[in-house]
């Protein structure tokens, strides 16, 4: 197997078959099919993801795509241009869009207006519910079903009902070991945090899938979460754990035209009003080693039977997921 930083060796991630505690014969196909990744592998970042934290801390004002990290020399200029045209696509008309991504084998990543104020929407759910996890196992018993519908079918129902059970301080716990802002805890669907704050809280979430604390191996749900673009882009490829959010941007008859003007109070910039979205954000564990990204747009999106629209996401997941492969094989600082 690959050491940490062992560059121009096979990447190979082999077939995973860990404890299963939680029943699985109403499991999707996407579930029971997933490719498995190696938790040993897998673990070998853990250590890393402090390091992680601290870099996304320091990286500078990121207006235009800004690389970060350890690069010494060497930038992948073609699949950077890639996921510069893909952002570019994303913010024409005066769209909003926000992104990072960061690779801990080799500890760099991208970001473009990481630190601006986005909605979050249902991606919130991942982060809450391992947290919620990881500080009271024991809720998977009791609530477990109501966990499972909230990450696989993001139901909000399912979710509100378990903040209001154990309320918003499994995630403070978070928030504060990560430098995110206490208030993201205390909002069911925070209007007001940002892309660096939620890689941040993914970086726990990676702690929590891959050292030993998901004892209900409660990380498989992340395998088939709806609406993820990386998910349904990458998932034949490679094992994902996702979580997309969505806001289709309804009118008052909750018609939705996909080719029609979006009402100007859907897409005034302004986070505490602004009523459309479609959002993604996960770990791809690729053949090799993993990366961490978020997401944020203010497209409309909708998933449901009368108003499915293509999610127009799916070139920038792919585009990263080709600049982390190129990743690989960058000069970087020794660590």
């Amino acid at each position: 197997m690959r050491a940490v930083g062992e560059r121009g060796s096979e990447c190979r991630i082999p077939p995973f078959s860990g404890p299963v505690t939680i029943p699985r014969d109403d499991e999707s196909e996407a579930i029971r099919t997933a490719p498995a990744y190696d938790m040993n592998d897998a673990a070998m970042y853990l250590e890393r993801m402090s390091t992680l934290r601290r870099i996304i801390g320091e990286i500078p004002a990121d207006q235009e795509l800004t690389v970060f990290g350890n690069i010494l020399s060497g930038y992948p200029e073609k699949e950077l241009e890639q996921v510069r045209r893909e952002i570019e696509k994303l913010t024409a008309g005066g769209h909003a869009c926000s992104v990072i991504m960061a690779d801990p084998d080799t500890l760099c990543g991208v970001s473009f207006r990481s630190r601006e104020p986005m909605c979050a929407q249902s991606t919130i759910k991942a982060v809450y519910i391992g947290a919620l996890l990881e500080d009271q196992p024991e809720a998977a018993m009791d609530n477990g079903r109501y966990m499972r519908e909230a990450i696989v079918f993001s139901d909000n129902e399912a979710y509100e009902r378990l903040r209001r059970i154990y309320g918003p301080a499994p995630l403070l716990k978070w928030c504060l070991q990560t430098g995110v802002d206490p208030g993201f805890a205390r909002a069911d669907y925070p209007r007001d945090g940002n892309a660096r704050d939620m890689l941040r809280l993914w970086t726990r979430l990676y702690e929590f899938f891959n050292g030993g604390k998901d004892v209900l191996n409660f990380g498989a749900y992340y395998a088939d979460t709806s609406a993820s673009a990386a998910r349904k882009q990458l998932s034949g490829r490679c094992p994902v754990q996702t979580k997309a959010g969505w806001e289709h941007g309804l009118d008052e008859n909750r018609n939705f035209d996909p080719c029609a003007v979006i009402p100007e109070r859907f897409t005034d910039r302004d986070p505490s009003n602004d009523e459309c979205a479609i959002n993604d954000t996960g770990i791809v564990y690729t053949d090799c080693g993993p990366y961490l990204f978020v997401i944020y747009t203010d497209h409309p999106f909708g998933v449901f039977r009368d108003y499915v629209t293509p999610n127009p996401l799916y070139g920038l997941a792919e585009a990263l997921f080709r600049l982390k492969k190129s990743f690989h094989n960058l000069n970087v600082y020794p660590y």
